[in-house]
């Protein structure tokens, strides 16, 4: 997850310094065609205001949790032990952004469950994408794996899952208020309900409501 945090830096920091590139070249465009963009960038105002983000930022919530309470949000799973405790980190950017993340590993003989969960609150463009990419709903399946949708039954909620045919391997990805990234790894189980049952003890709904 370390690798994960630290791609995702990278994007952010690229995608401020290109937004503030963007910004100068959008003030040279808007002089040679005003009349033809005007309802464009109306539009694009809007959504804009409305965004998560802007909900969260007219609240003053423009920074990610702290690792610790994130750690807060792991299930108890029934017959599974959490092999030793929660890990977690976080970097915050004076006038830039903040990320944290945790994560804890579970054991049950020769099995084991992986579930990390990343606040990118305040990085929210380097990862807005996800929102739209998991939401869309599309599938793909093989002889080795199945790919779809998966729905959790709460709003604001996306999750894609992934279900491995020839070995017992299942993931899911869960999207939660276009702030936070829950992955959960089950190696032992590939059950498409297993990794589903597991995310609906993580209390989703409160996490939603951030």
């Amino acid at each position: 997850m370390k690798k994960v945090l630290a791609i995702a830096i990278c994007f952010f920091f690229i995608g401020f310094i290109s937004c503030n590139s963007g910004d100068k070249s959008d003030n040279s465009d808007s002089v040679t065609d005003e009349k033809g963009n005007t309802s464009n960038n109306d539009q694009s105002a809007a959504v804009d205001k409305n965004s998560k983000w802007e909900q969260r930022k007219a609240k003053g919530d423009t920074m990610a949790l702290p690792y610790k309470e994130l750690q807060a949000y792991f299930p108890e799973i029934s017959g599974y032990t959490k092999e030793g405790g929660p890990k977690g980190s976080q970097m915050n950017v004076p006038g830039m952004g903040s990320l944290s993340e945790a994560e804890q590993e579970y054991v049950k003989g020769n099995k084991n469950i992986s579930i990390k969960i990343v606040d990118y609150n305040a990085a929210w463009q380097t990862f807005q994408g996800m929102t739209a990419i998991y939401g869309m709903g599309f599938s793909t399946e093989d002889d080795t794996k199945k790919q779809s949708h998966s729905d959790l039954g709460l709003k604001d909620v996306y999750a894609y899952q992934t279900t491995y045919k020839t070995e017992p391997k299942s993931e899911l990805i869960i999207i939660v208020n276009d702030r936070f990234m829950i992955s959960l790894n089950s190696d032992g189980e590939n059950s498409e309900s297993f990794l589903k049952d597991v995310a609906k003890q993580m209390s989703l709904g409160k996490l939603s409501a951030l």
